[in-house]
């Protein structure tokens, strides 16, 4: 089972950030909603405690006109003193009726139907008219002591109001806390679940852009053979199937190649063989004697024969080291001992031009092919006696490193000029000949060279130099079982 294939890249990237942007809203939507529910319970809280101060100092003002009327009455006797009383009295009523609207704790209802209970006594006592006055005037100081027990539940009624509003804000703050810890554990979670999501598809987006540019990779450095695929939106697979359909043109290509070069040599190496054995008859002697003149032509036919024989081995060479089809053997390989051999060859044109070698070797093993290992310190050192002057120096040092051995052969000539060393080991490139060299190169020694050090899993460098050209070459130290 295939799962769903967004059809283009911009449309996976829209994906994506509809996908991670879902958390981080669904986290802002619930602090909203907590912040929201804190910011209303707070404002009820706030509108009770003050609705509560508004009442209870409106309570006890009621309560102090009303026991000012009442104990007037009781002195004077005055009858509006007593409708006053009656008129405050309902004015209370309203007070104590918003009072248990707005709180609807059980403590404070029980404590205002007493208060209420009381005044509505106290003004029917009051109004009770019975008996002589000495029996009036003693029910109503009796009436008017009341007053002493309904100040008391004032007073009571406005501890029980701050105690209330005590306790609605440690309310409010336990709450706080607990929404800041939910919010913490949901913010944390949200956040981690975008993170993943994040990571999901930066790795759907990353992948088919790292597979395509291993893909290219792969084909910059020549490997034809392994395929391309590119799993991702449909538009990113289309290209990974259009660089599939480049990969197998350029094998195409790179086999018809070596299959020309192959042809192309055996067809040149035919009439050269039989060039070189008319020049050998004549040289001979076969079909007769030859004059002085004739004998430097039949020596310059022979020299070039063997130049173009060279030529033809070493596109060869390079157009199978290129091609590489086949697997390499690996042998263990004495370094110290090839280098010394490839030296011992050089000898006599070091000798004859009083170029002097300072050799620095170590006894070491490598993994390698040792034919092309050869060719390769053949080819660097025959190029650092070509170019190093009458009398010059040549340097050949060998450094082990932790897992391989690099060898460093430099030489006292020209150098390699700046706008030469990009080129230097692309195949035909010819530097400036020196001076003293009347032999012309095939420009293909270093890049052969390089092929070969590169088939045995090292590395071939030119590096930098103040004076003369300074070549790298490091091999992996791979023992074979």
């Amino acid at each position: 089972m295939r799962f769903y294939r967004p059809r283009s890249f911009l449309s996976l990237l829209l994906t994506g950030f509809i996908f991670v942007s879902l958390p981080l809203l669904t986290a802002l939507f619930s602090s909203v909603q907590i912040l929201d529910g804190l910011v209303q319970q707070s404002a009820v809280a706030v509108f009770r405690s003050v609705s509560r101060v508004e009442n209870s100092r409106k309570l006890t003002n009621l309560l102090h006109d009303q026991e000012r009327s009442a104990r007037l009455f009781n002195v004077l006797g005055e009858v509006n003193h007593l409708a006053n009383v009656t008129l405050v009295q309902q004015k209370l009523e309203t007070v104590l009726h918003q009072f248990s609207v707005s709180d609807r704790d059980e403590g404070l209802a029980l404590l205002l139907e007493s208060l209420l209970a009381k005044t509505q006594y106290l003004v029917i006592a009051l109004n009770i008219d019975y008996g002589g006055p000495e029996l009036r005037k003693k029910n109503r100081e009796a009436t008017l002591a009341l007053y002493s027990e309904i100040d008391a539940m004032a007073s009571e009624l406005e501890q029980l109001s701050n105690t209330l509003m005590l306790s609605e804000v440690d309310e409010i703050k336990q709450k706080v806390q607990l929404n800041k810890r939910t919010l913490i554990w949901q913010v944390s979670g949200l956040l981690g679940f975008s993170a993943l999501l994040i990571i999901v598809f930066i790795s759907l987006i990353v992948k088919p852009v790292t597979q395509i540019d291993r893909g290219i990779d792969r084909l910059g450095e020549g490997d034809f053979s392994t395929p391309i695929k590119v799993s991702g939106s449909r538009d990113l697979e289309a290209l990974g199937e259009k660089l599939n359909w480049l990969r197998k043109r350029l094998d195409k290509l790179d086999k018809e190649k070596v299959k020309m070069i192959a042809h192309i040599s055996h067809e040149l190496k035919t009439p050269l063989a039989s060039i070189k054995e008319g020049a050998g008859l004549l040289k001979d002697g076969v079909v007769g004697p030859l004059s002085e003149s004739q004998q430097e032509v039949v020596s310059i036919l022979d020299s070039n024969c063997h130049k173009l024989q060279r030529l033809i081995e070493n596109i060869l060479d390079f157009n199978m080291a290129e091609a590489r089809e086949a697997p390499i053997d690996l042998v263990e390989t004495d370094l110290d001992k090839l280098i010394d051999e490839v030296v011992a060859d050089h000898h006599n044109p070091m000798l004859a031009r009083n170029i002097t070698l300072n050799l620095a070797l170590e006894p070491v093993k490598i993994s390698c092919n040792p034919e092309q290992i050869k060719t390769v310190f053949d080819n660097l050192v025959a190029n650092a006696v070509k170019f190093t002057p009458d009398n010059g120096v040549i340097h050949i040092s060998m450094r082990k490193k932790q897992n391989s051995i690099g060898v460093i052969i430099e030489d006292s000539g020209p150098g390699v000029s700046e706008e030469d060393r990009p080129q230097i080991f692309l195949p035909f490139f010819q530097g400036k000949q020196p001076e003293q060299s009347t032999v012309k190169g095939s420009g293909l020694g270093l890049a052969i060279s390089k092929e070969y050090v590169q088939s045995c899993g090292g590395t071939l460098r030119l590096l930098s130099s103040s004076q003369g050209a300074r070549f790298s070459v490091t091999l992996p130290q791979v023992k074979v079982s």
